[in-house]
């Protein structure tokens, strides 16, 4: 009786160890794609920027393409969509991605023919 009660304790402690270990596998997994907050520029005060995993997941809600990030003269940030000439607004670090905002914004001189 005593040997069975010690295989069942071995069997437990090797069951807890599995779950410990598949617990922390799929946590390492899920946080592999957390995108990381924008973050400020160093020596430009509290200016923020778009993280470039972040870029490389958004998408013109129009059509759905690719957008790139450009900064005009006055040094105001956009994300450009170059098939349609619409400008996405950023500020502080944050797209704003409206069609409306693009339709306002549309620069015709953007358009890659």
């Amino acid at each position: 009786m005593k040997g069975w009660l010690r295989l069942l304790g071995l069997v437990a402690f090797v069951g807890l160890g599995i779950v410990i270990f598949r617990a922390i596998r799929q946590y390492r997994e899920d946080s592999a794609f957390d995108v990381p907050q924008a973050t400020s520029l160093p020596g430009e005060g509290s200016r923020r920027v778009i993280s470039p995993e972040l870029l490389s997941i958004l998408a013109d809600p129009g059509d759905k393409g690719p957008v790139e990030l450009i900064t005009d003269s006055s040094g105001k940030e956009w994300l450009v969509n170059r098939r349609n000439g619409f400008r996405y607004p950023v500020e502080d670090g944050i797209p704003i991605m409206l069609l409306e905002e693009g339709e306002k914004n549309k620069d015709e001189s953007l358009i890659q023919k």
